[in-house]
């Protein structure tokens, strides 16, 4: 079933439980309720800071590969490879090829806005965090007469390894917010001196973020792989050495505006 198909299958479903009529037509209409909308797919995003001297520097991790849309249209794209570093922490985050696509679909009396993104491969902070694969889908769509942005979040990742250790078995289907507890220690170069610097944090799986109800102005945020990591050591001759990290794997991200406030996100 191709991707349009699909949606419109959806969008009709969702009028028969809301009890609205819908009219699957490949039509310029869309729902009365949305003003605007945008859907923006990743590959990497989110940002690490490290601490020496006194001194924090701050590189953050901009969207990668990014697919979005902010009218009724497709966009794809990809991301060949990343490695990334920072002040002598190195292989802060490598993965594959990694494929995003963003999809904004209007029909009769309906609006549906699709994010999705998938990665071959992943390790996070010098392999503290690894998996091979992941994906992730966000889908929200609007109807006519509901006020109420319905969406489906899902992930999928792929042997799951913390700190080089045995596969970590994670429920399927994963459950929203799934958290798995990291910890382990970084190796930094500063000025020439190798320093291990402890670290505690969690591996956040399908986490699902809104923002705006009870305003015209909402957002769904879908971060498949969630890794908040953060840890410090005081060095003689160097003071405190300090790691912060906050990436996310194959987020999406959907915004809408509406005519008149959107009184309910659901997200199953």
């Amino acid at each position: 079933m191709n991707q349009r198909i699909s949606r419109s299958v959806r969008l009709g479903a969702l009028a028969c439980t809301l009890g609205l009529s819908f009219v699957a037509t490949h039509a310029s209409a869309q729902s009365a309720e949305v003003v605007s909308a945008g859907v923006k797919a990743c590959a990497l995003s989110g940002g690490v800071t490290v601490t020496v001297l006194g001194l924090n520097t701050t590189l953050p991790l901009p969207c990668t590969g990014q697919a979005q849309v902010v009218a009724p249209g497709s966009k794809e794209n990809s991301a060949l490879g990343l490695d990334v570093g920072l002040l002598g922490l190195v292989s802060v985050v490598k993965l594959d090829v990694a494929r995003q696509r963003a999809d904004y679909t209007n029909a009769s009396g309906a609006t549906a806005l699709d994010g999705r993104s998938s990665v071959g491969g992943l390790s996070l902070v010098q392999n503290l965090v690894a998996l091979e694969g992941a994906t992730g889908a966000l889908s929200c769509d609007s109807l006519t007469g509901s006020t109420v942005l319905q969406c489906q979040a899902s992930a999928d990742v792929a042997n799951v390894r913390i700190a080089g250790g045995d596969v970590i078995t994670v429920p399927s289907p994963l459950p929203k917010n799934f958290a798995v507890p990291v910890g382990g220690s970084l190796r930094l170069v500063v000025l020439g001196i190798p320093v291990e610097v402890p670290v505690g944090g969690a591996l956040t799986l399908n986490r699902v973020d809104t923002a705006g109800v009870g305003s015209a102005n909402v957002s769904v945020v879908h971060k498949p792989v969630q890794l908040t990591l953060g840890g410090s050591v005081s060095v003689g001759g160097l003071g405190l050495i300090g790691v912060q990290v906050e990436a996310a794997a194959t987020p999406a991200t959907i915004n809408v505006r509406g005519r008149s406030p959107f009184t309910a996100i659901q997200v199953d």
